[in-house]
């Protein structure tokens, strides 16, 4: 019985610690650098700013995030903080972004 209770237990534990690494973010799109060394950032709404990652499960490129310059974003995704400074990557790090979506 304490055996089956501390596996439930731990199999929570995991679950909540994999919902909670999820963040959601709103900002806009930016781009930096110079030709042909450009990359894709996002500046959130509180300043933060993130070089941006695709989810390699989404279903859309970083094109189709790209093509809404200018327009309020809200990305879902998690820091990368594995790879927090490095090349091309802004103060905040890189955020991996599993869905997007445009707010009007």
């Amino acid at each position: 019985m304490k055996k089956t209770f501390l596996i439930v237990a731990l199999m929570i534990a995991g679950l909540a610690a994999f919902a909670f690494g999820k963040k959601t973010i709103t900002g806009h799109i930016k781009i930096y650098g110079n030709e042909p060394f450009t990359f894709v950032g996002f500046v959130t709404d509180d300043g933060e700013k993130y070089s941006l990652d695709i989810d390699p499960k989404a279903d859309f490129t970083i094109q189709d995030i790209q093509a809404h310059q200018g327009e309020p974003l809200k990305l879902t995704g998690i820091v990368n903080d594995k790879e927090l400074i490095g090349f091309q990557t802004l103060k905040n790090g890189r955020f991996v972004v599993s869905k997007f979506k445009v707010i009007e």
